[in-house]
């Protein structure tokens, strides 16, 4: 498959993301979707969604909607609902500027097209798109451009806002806020000048009737070309406005939103952005971020498609940085609950990614807010279980903790995080300032012990309470990375604990997490004595994340009896994509867009098989063929890898996963070297 092929890629929920490297744009965070998505089938088109600022697992508003209404026809068209055909694209795998198409087919024939570049501005907090709306034929026509409004945190809100129109500045405003965050929309159409509205309304959502109806029911519902201004309301509101450009059949204009703590802040932001004019935010934008990459290692090796995902792989992992340091495991809501938190497990192997790549800074910031993230109170869980030394399951980007089970490799992974981050760096600075952090998380697991192995506690995919593998292996390599960690400050004997129960562990560990005649044969398996039943049985079903204990925590070795029993099943049907190399999490998973077992697999599960397919001799050339061949199919439009493909590769949902990413610039790295990267300690 060419490069060329391979840009024809598919769509999935959230295809790209855009925010700045640095300054006051990485506020901002940015999706853009293709539809049709899993259950839309009906839709075609691509549009901004659910965009973030202030913190990235805080949305500010859910969606931008461009709509045509052509009078001649008497027709309105929406861009999600109407489009007849879509395609979303990076300016380059460096500089994610997201360039959205949309055509469109009115009912008397006429066509017209909708190109949109968007961008994140790197010095305000703003959202900046260019418009250009084509039509083939002249006709009399009004652009509307409505906004789904909603600031959500996660944490309990309604998402309750206040909306309301302004003129400042020469510019019509549209400001929305919750008491404390506010954002202000603007437009700008250069070749007349204009900055007004013609027409707005601030409407409730899903409200059909009367004179609080939505902007949506007025404007694309009603079709009737005319907007009944409606200048403010409170509660859960969307916002249109339009633009009236008679018979012209190629228009531009620009379309801004501030994000700010009061509405002068947020006005200056959108105005500010529209005063630099699209051409300068766009120079800056692609400076900066060309920066960025020339500040890291640059792709090892000398291929076109790999180059571009290894590169848009670390574009997305940047873009998901929240400015306190965290990164947010995906961009996406695939059912009732989003990913835009914080999983202590996920940003370990992130920040092992961007250790790869010499992304130091990145890697350091991430390794703090872990350091933040901590508990440090005498606290205890719901099943009694006292926390201090451990993370939670995972957080708001602020620290806030969201999900609360034990995990062990959220205790042993940031303890080896802080080993490879000073290992890697050299920076003795780094080895105080965070040991007592990782001494805490140690001591922790040193009364983890149950007689020989760690107590149980939930298994990585946040199902099963029991001896899982892939956290008991977790554990192990973070006692080991410990006596790295307290053998250079001296602290020898703290060393020699650590490393005799790690040992002890690990000489268990088969006992306890390998089973001969389970679901496949023998194989090691998600969790032995699970709490609750599971179909397939968690004790008698083989696991991806057991492939784990060789890479990176080096607890097994790849060529091992157990480890190659378990890798030959690894192509079994059951377990993996029927007509792509992509193994899923393990034998009847039902996390799933239905709710049911599918066929396919999850690329990053595929990763670490195929680390041991190769160190093991199994397969030399496994991780040469995901990096250069299987992951051709796997990607979404834009290119950015999913959390999941279906049984022909296809992307399923859950694109902007950043551990898949992360998986993928991992695998380019280690196979530039000839050896895994980031073994955990061994002895």
């Amino acid at each position: 498959m060419s490069v060329e092929e391979v840009v024809a890629l598919r769509p999935s929920d959230k295809d790209a993301i855009v925010s700045a490297p640095l300054g006051n744009g990485t506020e901002v965070l940015a999706t853009v979707n293709k539809y049709p998505g899993v259950g839309r089938l009906g839709w075609n088109g691509a549009l901004v969604e659910e965009t973030s600022a202030f913190r990235l697992d805080v949305e500010q508003f859910y969606d931008m909607h461009t709509l045509l209404w052509d009078a001649g026809v008497g027709q309105t068209l929406d861009v999600r609902n109407d489009a007849v055909e879509s395609d979303v694209t990076y300016e380059s795998s460096r500089v994610p500027e997201v360039h959205l198409h949309n055509a469109f087919e009115f009912s008397d024939g006429s066509t017209a097209t909708l190109d949109q570049d968007v961008l994140v501005s790197v010095d305000t907090a703003a959202l900046f798109v260019r418009n250009r709306a084509q039509f083939s034929v002249p006709s009399t026509r009004t652009i509307y451009t409505l906004f789904g409004l909603g600031i959500v945190d996660g944490a309990g809100s309604d998402d309750v806002d206040e909306a309301y129109v302004v003129h400042d500045h020469g510019y019509d405003f549209v400001v929305a806020h919750d008491a404390d965050r506010y954002l202000a929309i603007a437009q700008r159409r250069p070749s007349t000048g204009q900055t007004t509205f013609d027409g707005r309304r601030v409407g409730r959502q899903g409200k059909s009737t009367g004179a609080e109806r939505s902007a949506w029911q007025d404007i694309y519902l009603e079709n009737d070309g005319h907007i009944d201004d409606n200048d403010h309301l409170r509660g859960k509101v969307d916002a249109g406005f339009g633009l009236f450009v008679d018979d012209a059949t190629d228009v531009t204009w620009f379309t801004a939103v501030g994000f700010g703590e009061s509405e002068l802040e947020a006005i200056e932001h959108a105005l500010k952005t529209l005063w630099n004019g699209y051409r300068a935010e766009q120079s800056l934008f692609s400076a900066v971020w060309e920066s960025w990459h020339e500040s890291c290692a640059g792709c090892p090796v000398d291929d076109a498609f790999a180059t571009e995902t290894y590169e848009l792989s670390l574009t997305s992992m940047k873009c998901a940085q929240d400015r306190r340091g965290g990164i947010v495991a995906g961009a996406f809501k695939p059912q009732q609950f989003a990913y835009r938190f914080v999983w202590p497990r996920d940003l370990v192997v992130i920040i092992q990614a961007f250790l790869s790549v010499g992304a130091h800074v990145e890697a350091r910031e991430a390794l703090d807010w872990l350091y933040h993230a901590q508990i440090t109170e005498d606290v205890t869980d719901s099943r009694g279980i006292e926390r201090y030394g451990t993370w939670w399951q995972n957080y708001y980007a602020n620290w806030e903790p969201h999900w609360r089970a034990l995990q062990l490799d959220q205790v042993g992974g940031p303890i080896y995080a802080h080993w490879l981050c000073w290992r890697e760096t050299g920076d003795d600075s780094l080895l105080d300032a965070y040991y007592g952090m990782s001494r805490r998380a140690a001591d922790f697991l040193l009364a983890w012990d149950d007689d020989g192995f760690p107590k149980r506690h939930q298994d990585p995919w946040e199902e099963i309470w029991g001896y899982s593998t892939e956290g008991s292996a977790a554990a192990i390599a973070g006692l080991r990375s410990m006596a790295e960690l307290a053998d250079a400050v001296g602290d020898t004997a703290y060393a020699a604990d650590c490393r005799a129960l790690a040992a002890t562990w690990a000489d268990n560990f088969d006992e306890y997490c390998f089973v001969r005649g389970g679901l496949l044969g023998d194989h090691y398996v998600t969790a032995t004595s699970p709490e609750w039943a599971d179909d397939p049985p968690a004790d008698e079903r083989p696991d991806a994340a057991a492939f784990m204990a060789y890479w990176p925590w080096n607890v097994v070795d790849a060529d091992s009896d157990a480890m190659c029993s378990t890798i030959g099943h690894a192509d079994d049907h059951s377990w993996c994509a029927d007509r792509s190399p992509c193994v899923g999490r393990y034998p009847g998973d039902d996390y799933t867009p239905t709710g049911v077992a599918e066929d396919g697999g999850w690329p990053l599960c595929e990763a670490y098989a195929d680390v041991v397919r190769w160190q093991a001799g199994v397969d030399e050339t496994a991780v040469a063929d995901h990096v250069f061949d299987h992951s051709q199919a796997w990607r979404t439009t834009a290119g950015l890898l999913p959390e999941r493909v279906d049984g022909g590769g296809t992307v399923r949902w859950n694109s902007n996963l950043q551990w898949s990413q992360a998986t993928y610039v991992l695998l380019v790295e280690s196979h530039a070297r000839g050896e895994p990267f980031g073994f955990a300690p061994r002895d």
